[in-house]
């Protein structure tokens, strides 16, 4: 992990943030050119969306019960963002886009849902480098060692020392404050647990996702169809990685305010889609 680059003012997160946007940012632009839309809209809608939706980024910890939680039960910051915030912020700050510019608001959904997938790809490896949005200890860990195991151990038949893709953050990361504070490793100690690499693993799923969404983008699909393909398969495998991350506060049936959301998105896509299929028959 590395907390700063060239000075405190710069954060590889931050750094890492900025790259995605520039380069969803020209991604978008040259998918405008080919469906036909005035790549300056783009220009105009991409950062002026882009800094609405840090607000919702910023806002979604406060009113997660889950947050506060979390923070009070493991040491661990309370001042975050979260990338669903600014989701659910960046879609109707586009609708109010598209209508005083006149635009389509499915086709500019469809046309910004890909790079949309590449800037949370290049957002993940920010996380890995500033160590944040961390995983679950990877190693067996003792019952009753820790009242918050399940915290930072929600599935323990994947923990063991065989476990090779796990990783180890340094002292000053989130994951070794965390481990500190629940007594399982000492305030000395030079690094965490070891702990799954959930950035990564999310990493490798959007990847493949923004491959798959690629190959359906040359159908023909009514407007929206791949802007809620896009959301229902990042709700479902930000979903199923919840389960392995141990940043968030358990709430509800050992699922988390994040996963909570991710299944009301699901269940919203299922019943657009379900729409769409039975406009498309109508037609």
């Amino acid at each position: 992990m590395w907390p700063t680059a060239v000075d405190a003012s710069v954060t590889p997160y931050g750094v890492m943030l900025v790259v995605g946007l520039l380069l969803a940012w020209g991604y978008a632009r040259t998918r405008a050119v080919a469906v036909g839309i005035e790549p300056s809209h783009v220009d105009l809608a991409v950062p002026l969306i882009f800094l609405l939706s840090i607000a919702g980024a910023r806002l979604l910890p406060v009113v997660s019960p889950g947050e506060s939680m979390f923070a009070a039960g493991s040491g661990v910051f309370s001042g975050r963002s979260r990338l669903l915030g600014l989701a659910l912020v960046a879609a109707p700050a586009l609708f109010v886009y598209c209508r005083v510019a006149r635009l389509g608001y499915r086709c500019m959904l469809d046309l910004l849902a890909l790079p949309a997938i590449l800037w949370l790809a290049c957002v993940r490896v920010g996380c890995f480098l500033a160590g944040c949005c961390w995983g679950d200890v990877t190693q067996k860990l003792e019952a009753g060692r820790s009242t918050s195991v399940a915290q930072v151990q929600t599935l323990p038949w994947l923990s063991s020392d065989w476990f090779w893709p796990a990783i180890a953050f340094p002292t000053g990361s989130p994951a070794h404050a965390q481990h500190v504070y629940l007594g399982l490793i000492d305030a000395s100690t030079a690094e965490s647990l070891p702990v799954h690499p959930t950035q990564l693993y999310e990493l490798a799923y959007l990847v493949v996702l923004w491959w798959l969404l690629r190959t359906i983008t040359s159908r023909d699909m009514p407007p929206g169809y791949l802007a809620v393909a896009a959301v229902a398969g990042y709700a479902l495998g930000r979903f199923v990685l919840e389960f392995l991350r141990a940043d968030s506060g358990i709430i509800l049936a050992n699922l988390t305010f994040t996963q909570l959301l991710c299944a009301a998105l699901l269940a919203g896509c299922l019943f657009t889609f379900g729409k769409m299929r039975g406009a498309e028959s109508v037609a």
